[in-house]
């Protein structure tokens, strides 16, 4: 056990280190300058080893799902973020940082801000800037811990972030054309995740399993 524990925890080491190389600077497209600013914040965090998995890390993603009732979005999986105030002065990672606290209760002292990744432009023309952080102590990311925001999130769970590197966890991909102010084709991914914990299945597509997806792809640099 103690030789897979030093295994583990040396192949966690070598995805951060993946993931801070692609440091902290903006990446913004050209053409998202215009576009009202929005912030996502893709929390990361370990979990104990288990003996039983098979899996080469124990770093997991946390997600959140909106309330059914909500009209934008209603239903659907994310991660803590939103729009950006003007109290945020302009900063993607206060805006990400203030969303996730405001959500699920994340203290921003808890978070390891790790990568920026290129922004995205969302269905409602936002300029979407994804910030990857490590959360520390990995117990404040666990969804039981959480004190969710019930106007904002019904529920919170958390995936494995190696899930997403299994091309036989892919439920669907779609190439659709998207008239956004890029004008490019988009691969419209949908993973369909059971989650053991609360014994619900939740649909992670769109935006949210597009960011999901380069993410792993850079961390497992696959």
């Amino acid at each position: 056990m103690a030789t897979r524990t030093t295994t583990t925890i040396e192949h966690t080491n070598s995805i951060l280190a993946n993931l801070s190389s692609h440091g902290m600077e903006k990446k913004e497209l050209p053409h998202h300058k215009e576009l009202r600013r929005a912030s996502i914040l893709v929390p990361l965090f370990e979990r104990p080893i288990q003996e039983s998995s098979s899996s080469q890390s124990n770093l997991h993603v946390l997600f959140t799902q909106r309330p059914q009732k909500m009209k934008s979005h209603g239903g659907e999986v994310c991660f803590p973020g939103g729009k950006q105030d003007e109290d945020d002065r302009g900063c993607d990672i206060t805006t990400a940082l203030r969303e996730a606290h405001e959500e699920v209760g994340l203290h921003p002292d808890h978070v390891q801000q790790i990568a920026r990744m290129e922004t995205i432009e969302s269905k409602h023309s936002l300029c979407v800037t994804p910030i990857i952080g490590l959360i520390q102590p990995s117990s404040a990311a666990e969804p039981s811990q959480l004190t969710l925001n019930e106007h904002e999130v019904e529920a919170a769970f958390a995936v494995p972030l190696e899930y997403f590197t299994i091309p036989e966890n892919l439920a669907s991909i779609q190439k659709i054309q998207y008239y956004g102010a890029d004008g490019r084709e988009f691969l419209m991914r949908t993973y369909l995740f059971d989650d053991p914990e609360s014994g619900c299945q939740f649909r992670i597509w769109g935006l949210t399993a597009h960011v999901i997806h380069h993410v792993a792809e850079l961390a497992f640099s696959r």
